[in-house]
């Protein structure tokens, strides 16, 4: 189970990092999910898959919003990264940038777009409306189809590097954990990203 939240925090660091990276920044102490997601309609993959890549990100973001509602975007931990290594950030950010500069320019700007919507419902606890979510993730899906997948996983790796164990290990006790085991938001959300993933996946360049 601990591959499952480790997954889920390396994508939210990802989206965190490309929205850092690509997109207007939200408020100082929220994240306009995502969370994120984030990436972010339709413009950036083939027609074939047009209709696929949203309709997949209507049931992630379904299945997936639960689980942020468990999450307090607000708090400051969620811009710290303890015990990181300044070349290993750099990483990171030279995997994003690449990734971002790879991708369709229609899609891209329609990804920037979703998110400068998305921060207007924004909440206390730093969670944009499940429409605004979606919407994104919907854009997040075309902007990753119009790459080539070994950009997406050069981010996923870069991520992955920086992230200590500590982090998912403190992370889970800040939702709904009974007893240590993974909530079942959690595992529910899981699962829709990778299926989320497949479908972005088949459309890919």
């Amino acid at each position: 189970m601990a591959k499952l939240f480790n997954t889920l925090v390396a994508l939210a660091s990802a989206c965190a990092c490309l929205r850092s990276c690509m997109f207007v920044p939200g408020p100082q102490r929220g994240i306009d999910m995502l969370a994120v997601g984030a990436a972010p309609a339709m413009l950036g993959s083939a027609p074939a898959f047009a209709d696929k890549i949203d309709d997949a990100a209507e049931i992630l973001s379904v299945r997936t919003y639960p689980f942020l509602k468990d999450i307090d975007w607000s708090q400051d931990y969620f811009a710290k990264i303890p015990g990181n290594d300044n070349v290993k950030l750099l990483e990171v950010v030279q995997a994003a940038l690449s990734m971002g500069a790879a991708m369709d320019d229609k899609a891209l700007k329609a990804g920037v777009m979703a998110h400068v919507k998305a921060i207007g419902s924004v909440d206390s606890k730093g969670l944009t409306s499940l429409a605004d979510y979606t919407e994104i993730n919907k854009a997040i899906g075309h902007m990753v189809a119009s790459v080539p997948a070994w950009k997406s996983l050069d981010v996923y790796g870069a991520v992955q590097g920086v992230l200590p164990q500590e982090v998912p290990d403190y992370l889970i006790t800040q939702v709904n954990a009974v007893q240590g085991q993974y909530p079942a938001d959690a595992q529910l959300a899981y699962q829709a990203f990778l299926d989320f993933k497949d479908v972005v996946k088949a459309g890919a360049k």
